[in-house]
């Protein structure tokens, strides 16, 4: 799945967490982050934490690739 926006990475994350299962305190406890972050993030509000960001993925043994798109003339 792609996003290019915090919104899109929150509602990503929000999907993989309701698809495992966990509730967002389960996943806030598993990424070492808080509940309140975690319910901001899913919510789409920007994060400049991005390691947090990342750990919440990788409790789902996710990452990023990322992908450049070059304008064609």
């Amino acid at each position: 799945s792609m996003f290019t926006t915090p919104r899109e990475a929150g509602m990503l994350l929000r999907r993989l967490r309701e698809d495992a299962g966990l509730s967002q305190s389960a996943l806030a406890d598993r990424a070492g982050v808080s509940r309140r972050w975690l319910i901001e993030f899913e919510n789409g509000k920007p994060s400049v934490d991005m390691s947090k960001v990342l750990d919440c993925f990788a409790v789902f043994g996710a990452g990023f690739d990322v992908v450049t798109r070059r304008e064609e003339s």
